[in-house]
């Protein structure tokens, strides 16, 4: 029972001119957001009723901030966090030279370790699962990816996995109960080695084919193949992100999974596009029997997602839980990054359950929810996090091209400069790290 979060601050598409907030939101400056002394979106998502919160950007930014206050309070709470890696490093040259990622991942495990991620010597308690990439495959129609095709999705999939690992061997830092995960989309594909098609199973078979030949995406492990394979049979879970109905995606996985064994797999967003309230519980009370049946992989689903995407455009404004409202908690501590390096502040508003733009009850987003996962919808929407009647409905997709409404510093931050490798052509093979 999880919920998707990348809840921006900001409320205008693109956040205004002067660009996106920093999307790590794990780090300490997004505190007065999720914290208890501010909004408090954790807790807000334990009384929805979630046992689990899936974020994005949280490793791979260069963001050397603490991210351990994020897991404690989730800890706290009784919440399992899934961080995930800065996906769009896998088409960076720099990063990912031919997309090789075992050095960018590594390094951004390890940075991970030194910011909150690693405690009394092992991962932090809270942390359940890393999704290293979310849609990897989107890589194969980037002008990097040449020549065009799968080799390129899978290569980044298996070097950041190897990367991941070498890192947590380095780090001394042991497994645990951390998983692995990689989210595919719900594109129709064919798996690398043409054994699988359809949506997202096609990514599951492709991790399986690289950790069988990982020649076959030209591919040469530092981490030795039998503790990469190792690894998948003991912390592997697969995934995808769909918009779907339960029942659809269902069907799609489960003719072909039983080639996975006991492999379990999630649902990283569940979209759940124009369907009303009652569709959305109705499926999430569906997944929860099936991910509590005896010899269930189906573990359960992430909700997409926990507040409207006010930055984005179309139909992707229509997948929020919550909108934003006028009264303002307060402000984020100063933001940057290295994709984002003038470093800001950023207003904290009320939240509310009103999504006035969605036509009659697909507009019940939470209530639906709460009533699928046995929480009170009304106890929780009269809590401090949610705005008052006066200014719950502020802010509305579209609604006003003024200024961002933002503190802009004067201080920026640049990228650390990383050690430089030549780009291999498509069949060589990666140098092994000395």
């Amino acid at each position: 029972k999880g919920i998707s979060y990348s809840a921006l601050p900001c409320t205008v598409k693109s956040c205004g001119t002067e660009g996106l907030a920093s999307e790590d939101l794990m780090q300490e400056g997004y505190s007065m957001q999720w914290g208890p002394q501010g909004r408090n979106d954790l807790a807000v998502m334990k009384s929805l009723g979630a046992n689990t919160v899936r974020l994005y950007h949280s490793l791979g930014l260069g963001i050397d901030k603490d991210h351990g206050a994020f897991l404690d309070h989730a800890e706290s709470l009784g919440l399992n966090v899934m961080p995930g890696f800065h996906t769009e490093n896998a088409h960076e040259q720099q990063e990912c030279p031919n997309f090789d990622c075992y050095y960018s991942w590594k390094e951004a495990t390890l940075n991970a370790f030194k910011n909150g991620f690693k405690k009394d010597g092992e991962w932090h308690p809270a942390v359940s699962t890393l999704i290293i990439l979310n849609e990897p495959d989107y890589v194969e129609h980037t002008p990097q990816c040449t020549p065009s095709g799968p080799w390129c999705r899978v290569k980044a999939a298996i070097s950041a996995f190897d990367g991941i690992l070498a890192a947590e061997k380095e780090a001394g830092v042991p497994a645990g109960r951390v998983k692995l995960s990689i989210t595919w989309s719900f594109a129709i594909k064919k798996s690398i080695d043409g054994q699988v098609e359809g949506p997202g199973i096609f990514g599951f078979q492709d991790v399986v084919a690289a950790l069988g030949n990982p020649a076959i995406v030209n591919y040469q492990p530092r981490t030795s193949q039998m503790e990469l394979q190792s690894a998948y049979l003991s912390r592997w879970v697969h995934s995808l992100n769909t918009q779907s109905p339960w029942e659809f995606v269902d069907q799609q996985i489960s003719k072909e999974y039983s080639r996975f064994g006991h492999i379990p797999w999630f649902i990283g967003e569940y979209g759940a596009q124009d369907q009303d309230a009652g569709k959305i519980q109705a499926d999430l009370e569906s997944m929860l029997t099936k991910a509590n049946s005896p010899g269930a992989t189906f573990v359960g689903t992430a909700f997409f997602q926990f507040q409207t995407a006010y930055w984005k455009s179309g139909s992707a404004l229509n997948y929020g839980l919550f909108s934003l409202g006028n009264r303002e908690f307060g402000r984020t501590g100063t933001l940057c990054d290295k994709v984002t390096p003038k470093c800001r502040q950023w207003p904290i508003h009320c939240l509310s359950t009103k999504l006035n733009w969605l036509h009659g009850d697909t507009a019940d987003r939470a209530k639906a929810v709460a009533a699928a996962w046995g929480a009170n919808y009304e106890e929780m929407v009269n809590s401090t996090s949610f705005c008052d009647a006066d200014d719950e409905a502020h802010f509305a997709p579209g609604e006003g091209e003024g200024p961002v409404d933002v503190i802009v510093e004067t201080t920026t931050t640049q990228p650390k400069p990383r050690t430089t490798r030549a780009p291999l052509a498509p069949g060589e093979l990666p140098p092994l790290k000395p």
